[in-house]
């Protein structure tokens, strides 16, 4: 009885270990929490730095990105304050979960707008616009 539990366990665990592997942005799912987020390939990659503002908590920069389609982004925590802050799809498609430092990426497969914002301040917003 104990082994079947102890399958279950393991079982349970490789489901969620699954559910946080890296970001694909644009290509829909579910939202799954990955701080570590995915790698970028090369120089494909382009950057948004996430940056402490005078004038607010915190803001994306740049706010509005445009990258090819296959082309992955990459966030900054770059915030000197040591404010945390999340890179969260508005459409659920991902999620870095809350972070102080570190980087986070996600390749965006599909065209389109894809907007983002910051779970713990409402007033960071950026789009990636995908062509």
């Amino acid at each position: 009885m104990n082994v079947w539990k102890m399958g279950i366990v393991a079982a349970g665990s490789a489901l969620v270990l699954a559910a946080c592997g890296s970001s694909s942005g644009g290509g829909g799912g579910g939202s799954s929490c990955n701080p570590t987020g995915g790698s970028a390939s090369g120089s494909s990659a382009s950057t948004v730095k996430i940056v402490s503002d005078p004038d607010t908590v915190g803001k994306f920069d740049p706010t509005t990105l445009t990258v090819a389609a296959g082309q992955s982004v990459e966030w900054d925590f770059a915030d000197s304050s040591g404010t945390p802050h999340t890179v969260t799809a508005d459409d659920g498609s991902f999620d870095s979960c809350s972070q102080t430092s570190g980087k986070f990426v996600v390749t965006f497969s599909k065209a389109g707008d894809v907007k983002y914002h910051c779970t713990l301040h409402a007033q960071m917003l950026g789009t990636v616009k995908v062509s």
